[in-house]
């Protein structure tokens, strides 16, 4: 159902009235210490994009050790209530280029810097407030020109057991379970590392589980990748949040346009609407995508799976392989006659799934 602009701007009105009104607040009573929160930096060797978030002082993550599920609730709550600061400049640094932009109304930095050809492979930038001699630092990722595939990825349910679908498990576990008992999806850590390419993770969850997810991707052992979240929330496009077509849709097609010589490796599940997303992009970047791969979520019922099998069936007689799977081994196995890894990477896969299955 699409919202009535009228109700859309009045909702922003007001949304940023009552923001104004708690930054005033949290001033007068000394709390007004900014905080930049920063995003992966990811680009080719002449341009990147940085993207960041500025926030009032919010209260420091908890001590290393088990937490209770008191404590991980309160850290996760934490992430959301927090104090965006717009219009607020950053200056950037990286290597050989920079620029100094302001926050949205949001409190989001989303910036193109120009490089000066990178070498590809992990850099730094950094971000700095005005009046702050503090620099925070973040990872800039420069894709490889010579690559030829790259993968673009979900992270619900297909890198990491959510159960978005599932309704009260969800909450359970996204409110209640700490970052290192997250469960990854067997094999999924092993056959991004054996597809060797860049990899893109592209979620409709929100920016606050940034710096949560970035720390999964360290303890469970993925290829380091941008981070494509959402801001949940009134915006120009309606009241909650962009939707995860149009979301999904406009950063595949950036990543295509970043990078002219990739051919990508959509990966997602059919617990939501990417079949559907992958389907139609195969269609319109046939000649870009080089395979579809879709994990069957847990109780999908009858008319999905086969609702499912016969998209698969259309987009691969088109020419897109297009391939519904149970494990990360299907996807492997399947990729290594592609010629997207090779032997070695399949037992790779293969050995991880058997170790980390239930």
């Amino acid at each position: 159902m699409v919202t009535p602009p009228r109700l859309v701007r009045t909702v922003l009105v007001a949304e940023d009235g009552l923001h104004a009104l708690i930054i005033a607040v949290l001033r007068l009573l000394g709390r007004n210490r900014r905080i930049i929160l920063p995003f992966i930096a990811y680009g080719s060797p002449a341009r990147a994009r940085v993207g960041a978030r500025v926030v009032i002082g919010r209260p420091t993550a908890a001590a290393d050790g088990p937490r209770s599920r008191w404590a991980v609730l309160r850290s996760t709550l934490a992430r959301f209530f927090t104090v965006e600061l717009p219009r607020v400049p950053v200056t950037i640094t990286a290597p050989g280029g920079g620029a100094t932009v302001p926050t949205d109304r949001e409190g989001y930095v989303d910036a193109v810097v120009d490089l000066p050809d990178l070498p590809p492979g992990r850099h730094e930038i950094g971000l700095r407030l005005p009046g702050d001699p503090a620099i925070v630092t973040a990872p800039l990722l420069v894709a490889d020109p010579a690559a030829t595939v790259g993968i673009v990825s979900d992270v619900d349910d297909t890198i990491v057991e959510t159960g978005i679908t599932r309704g009260l498990a969800f909450l359970r576990i996204t409110l209640l379970t700490d970052v290192a008992e997250r469960t990854p999806l067997p094999g999924a850590a092993a056959l991004y590392r054996a597809l060797d390419a860049p990899v893109f993770y592209v979620s409709t969850s929100p920016w606050n589980l940034h710096e949560m997810l970035l720390q999964f991707l360290h303890l469970r052992g993925f290829p380091l990748g941008p981070l494509l979240l959402t801001d949940w929330g009134p915006s120009s496009s309606g009241l909650f949040r962009i939707g995860a077509s149009e979301h999904k849709t406009t950063l595949v097609r950036r990543v295509l346009d970043d990078h002219p010589g990739l051919g990508l490796v959509l990966v997602g599940d059919s617990g939501q609407h990417d079949p559907e997303i992958y389907a139609a992009l195969a269609r319109e970047f046939g000649d870009r995508i080089r395979a579809v791969y879709i994990r069957r979520t847990p109780g999908a019922d009858a008319r999905r799976r086969a609702g499912l099998d016969a998209l698969a069936a259309d987009v691969s007689a088109g020419g897109v392989p297009m391939v519904a799977v149970d494990d990360s081994v299907q996807i492997a196995e399947h990729a290594a006659r592609l010629g997207l890894l090779d032997a070695a990477g399949v037992a790779a896969v293969r050995a991880e799934t058997a170790a980390q299955m239930p």
